[in-house]
């Protein structure tokens, strides 16, 4: 795994286990959803990065755990399913790629108090498990062909990476808030099989709505 994402996993682990113990702290559970928009950045031998993939439109969820410090740092965690993948047309031939994910999260970020308000940035490390991995060819001189990448070893089975996530949490009541988000995928594992020198690695950008519930406030 990438230093970057393992350094990260530390920190939230030891801020979900230490800093709560010595601060005024919120905790809470997330549900969620989300409308990405995925594709795939291809580097090829030469590193030169291909931009012939388009992008798909898919959605996500995720349940979680969040705990808000009272001077604004907050640790999160998740769990959940995504959908992955990208399109490319060569000539008259289309290809669709189309991956689904189990996944989980570790990220730490900045929450602002607007009163009812909260804007907030956070950063996460994420360590995904392929559960499907299908190649449809639509070539209209032929039948359409699917392939099963993972029957067939031409895929990762693992993903891991970055995600970016601004956004705005909004209290409904002292117990109920939702919330809204932006998020950045930008994963760090080459989904590529075997020894090459070129890389293909998960992006993607998702629009989120979620609802948080307050399970425990403590104050000293």
């Amino acid at each position: 795994m990438n230093k970057a994402v393992r350094y990260l996993f530390l920190v939230v682990v030891a801020g979900l286990f230490i800093l709560p113990r010595q601060a005024n702290a919120q905790s809470g559970i997330t549900i969620d959803a989300s409308q990405q928009m995925t594709s795939f950045e291809f580097t090829n031998s030469a590193g030169n990065i291909d931009n012939s993939y388009s992008p798909i439109y898919s959605g996500a969820y995720t349940a979680g755990y969040t705990h808000v410090l009272d001077f604004g740092l907050y640790f999160n965690t998740a769990v959940g399913m995504r959908n992955a993948g990208a399109t490319m047309t060569l000539d008259d031939t289309h290809l669709r790629w189309d991956f689904r994910y189990a996944q989980g999260k570790l990220g730490l970020g900045y929450m602002y108090d607007l009163g009812r308000f909260r804007p907030y940035l956070g950063v996460s490390g994420y360590y995904a498990k392929l559960l499907k991995a299908n190649q449809r060819i639509n070539d209209p001189t032929r039948e359409n062909i699917n392939y099963d990448l993972m029957e067939a070893g031409m895929v990762n089975e693992k993903d891991y990476g970055l995600l970016v996530t601004p956004g705005v949490r909004i209290a409904a009541s002292d117990f109920i808030s939702v919330y809204t988000e932006f998020e950045y995928l930008m994963g760090l594992q080459n989904i590529e099989t075997g020894a090459s020198n070129q890389e293909a690695t998960n992006m993607g950008y998702s629009l989120t709505l979620g609802l948080s519930i307050t399970i425990a406030k403590k104050e000293e």
